[in-house]
């Protein structure tokens, strides 16, 4: 395997050039690019929906665009699958943290849910209340007589959560409201339904984490190319305007015949020679080292940088050896067992 040259010279501090606006969404990565994997994800959750599970799981490990895949697709593909509105309630557990209390535990789910009380003082009782009548409305604006609740970081659930969520489970269906639950979670999240009901969770185990399917990243040069496409042609800014983040930040080297596509055999082949020693996992890489990548070269272009030279062989290798890559791989390939063993 080809590592990087640790004598080569370390890349420059990357500045963003003055004429590129603060608000732009390379600027802020406040944007999404659309994967294979995220359409697998969305296929997988409205057949789960079809079949009336009351709960599944996606799993993954970390930075390979699980999050992004909730917070900007999910949503918008299942309505499409439905031909209509889905209710939908998004729970980020790592910023809710774990409740220390059943009047918590809803306070977070009634936030996650748009409540206008949510931060209102209530009791416990109050506060289920509230949420189940949220709940039976989203529900009902939906046409049917069901409500998706996605717990996003679901391994740092508790099991007092988990047998909470149950009794909402219960609460609902007693109102003849199915609540399908779908944890989106890492790979050790899999010690969860075996040990869950050794310790007295079964009926948790049972309810909501019996059906999995894996998150994978990039796997193929093919599937690298269709994603960094994003950047020529699914991207726009301003929102609107039809230019692409390639053609607005790289407008000369767009006129001359750059395109981020036409770089996914230069980004793959640095991705794989910067994986580390032994490594045992798949060849499946995270949108962390794509987009970090990506946004390196756009960058460098927009500030004047030749780009035959900022996306040439070379760079491409030194920008992902120095973006984290063969740690965060290193940490793939211990999960790969697990990977392997999970169902699904």
């Amino acid at each position: 395997m080809v590592t990087h040259d640790a004598t080569a010279a370390p890349l420059a501090p990357l500045l963003i050039p003055p004429h590129i606006a603060r608000d732009h969404p390379i600027v802020t990565r406040d944007y999404s690019l659309f994967t294979l994997a995220i359409h697998e994800m969305a296929q997988s959750i409205a057949g789960w929906l079809d079949d009336q599970a009351d709960g599944a799981t996606i799993f993954g490990p970390s930075r390979f665009g699980k999050s992004s895949a909730v917070d900007h697709w999910l949503q918008k593909l299942l309505s499409e699958r439905h031909g209509g509105y889905v209710p939908m309630v998004v729970w980020s557990h790592i910023d809710s943290g774990g409740a220390q209390s059943v009047g918590r535990f809803y306070a977070n789910l009634l936030d996650a849910s748009a409540h206008p009380l949510a931060k209102a003082v209530r009791s416990p009782l109050d506060r289920q209340h509230m949420l189940v009548e949220r709940w039976m409305a989203m529900a009902a604006q939906g046409g049917g007589r069901f409500v998706v609740l996605v717990i996003d970081e679901a391994q740092s659930m508790t099991q007092r959560e988990w047998i909470w969520l149950v009794e909402l489970h219960s609460t609902l269906q007693k109102q003849r409201i199915r609540l399908c639950v779908f944890s989106v979670a890492s790979l050790q999240f899999f010690d969860e339904p075996i040990g869950m009901a050794l310790s007295g969770g079964a009926h948790v185990a049972a309810r909501f984490m019996l059906v999995a399917r894996a998150f994978h990243g990039v796997r193929s040069v093919q599937e690298l190319a269709y994603v960094m496409a994003g950047y020529d042609s699914g991207t726009a800014w301003p929102s609107g305007s039809g230019v692409s983040f390639t053609a607005g930040l790289a407008a000369q080297a767009w006129a001359e015949g750059f395109r981020m596509e036409s770089q996914a055999p230069a980004l793959m082949k640095a991705m794989t020679e910067e994986l580390p020693p032994r490594y045992a996992g798949p060849t499946d890489f995270p949108m962390k080292t794509v987009v970090q990548a990506c946004r390196h070269v756009l960058l460098r272009v927009a500030g004047g940088a030749d780009w035959r030279d900022a996306a040439s062989p070379e760079s491409w290798q030194r920008i992902v050896a120095e973006s984290g890559h063969k740690a965060l791989m290193g940490i793939v390939s211990a999960a790969a067992p697990k990977l392997c063993q999970a169902p699904g």
